[in-house]
């Protein structure tokens, strides 16, 4: 008989439930739809939670030996907190392998939210997730206040965008053809700054191996209408809004780059052994030993070139890469942070600045259009600041005369 079940109780845990079996369950219940061939659930919180919760379990398994959900304690569950916590303050000195506030509360909620559902259905008596003492181990949660977070402003934008020009300017007069990493860092600069695309849907995520997840190609670029193919946070393939201001350093970056083929992404690293690592892997995968790997590639001082000779792909920069990118090329420029949540020009902070145009500039619903936001409520409460703002100024003059 099944561990999970009882004769005398349906749903009531025999004592010894593996930590994944009610999942499927409870995905399914999540999911908005359910494909009864296939079983394909849709729903982007049902896919989040499916990424999420496989790894948790596996987690458990490996860092705390739990194999059953009837194992899980109070000071068992707390482990995991604290490993979300240690990787938020990993995010915040800018370290691989980071996440921010609320992506350790999504993940910490995941949890909860299966945990609760398995004592529902009585696999579990109690759900350590809802303890003071579990929650207590947790990251603060992130500010509620849009205000709080950080949007480029025109003139923060301006100061970036004038320094990366004059930096790719100087080097391609200098090296030409090969002033790969400053023509790539302006693309990716006017990128951020106008097209209101997340990190992670054109940077590879190094926690993350869907696809989509490795890093934008040349393909999902269409220059001519002026979009980008992205894999968004609805877990479908959306298109993004370049606008014309990053279509020159976009054309002069294909160029300076010359990309072997249109699935070369569009924003490669330029770290050495990471670009070593990949044209070693994809020989060894043709079927190749490594003898005669190291063979080909030991006259080759550019790993860039031995890509190209066989006919290799390079890894796309990393978010935590573009993070680091971004700190350096912020203090670089000396741009001013001072009012910030953090000391220098982040990725998302470039998202929520081009939105913010649209929001002042045009209206809610151009704002909700160009940063692909399903529910109109999200784009409120981005610019809610600003929305309060405008209604200070009006009841100002409501109350005026009083």
């Amino acid at each position: 008989m099944d561990p999970s079940q009882n004769d005398a109780t349906p749903g009531v845990s025999a004592g010894n439930t593996p930590l994944a079996d009610p999942l499927d369950d409870f995905l399914d219940y999540k999911a908005k739809t359910v494909d009864p061939e296939s079983g394909d659930r849709s729903g982007a919180y049902a896919a989040q939670l499916e990424r999420i919760l496989p790894t948790w379990i596996d987690w458990m398994h490996e860092h705390t030996g739990t194999e059953y959900l009837e194992g899980i304690d109070e000071r068992t569950l707390a482990r995991y907190p604290k490993y979300l916590a240690r990787r938020v303050k990993a995010n915040d000195g800018d370290a691989d392998g980071g996440i921010t506030r609320g992506t350790a509360w999504t993940y910490f909620n995941a949890v909860r939210s299966y945990l609760a559902w398995c004592v529902a259905w009585r696999d579990l008596e109690d759900n350590p997730a809802d303890s003071a003492t579990v929650i207590d181990e947790m990251p603060d949660r992130p500010s509620r206040s849009s205000a709080d977070q950080q949007f480029w402003s025109p003139a923060q934008r301006q100061t970036l965008l004038q320094y990366v020009d004059e930096r790719a300017h100087e080097a391609i007069d200098e090296e030409g053809s090969d002033a790969l990493a400053p023509v790539r860092d302006r693309a990716l600069a006017y990128l951020i700054g106008y097209a209101g695309v997340r990190g992670a849907e054109v940077l590879s995520r190094s926690d993350d191996d869907r696809d989509g997840r490795n890093g934008a190609t040349w393909a999902d670029l269409d220059l001519e209408n002026r979009t980008i193919d992205v894999f968004g946070k609805s877990q479908d393939d959306e298109q993004a809004p370049l606008t014309d201001k990053p279509l020159p350093a976009l054309r002069r970056w294909h160029d300076v780059l010359d990309p072997a083929s249109d699935d070369w992404p569009l924003f490669p690293t330029f770290h050495r052994p990471s670009l070593w690592g990949a044209v070693r892997e994809d020989l060894r995968d043709r079927g190749h030993d490594e003898a005669d790997v190291e063979e080909w590639l030991e006259p080759f001082d550019d790993p860039l070139e031995a890509i190209r000779e066989f006919d290799s792909r390079p890894p796309a920069l990393s978010t935590s890469g573009g993070r680091r990118l971004f700190k350096r090329l912020s203090d670089a420029a000396g741009v001013d942070t001072s009012e910030d949540s953090k000391d220098y020009l982040t990725l998302h902070g470039g998202r929520r600045g081009a939105g913010e145009m649209y929001f002042r500039e045009a209206d809610h619903s151009a704002a909700q259009r160009a940063l692909r936001h399903a529910d109109p409520a999200t784009t409120s409460k981005m610019y809610s600041h600003i929305e309060a703002s405008e209604l200070s100024e009006i009841g100002s003059q409501v109350f005026g005369d009083e």
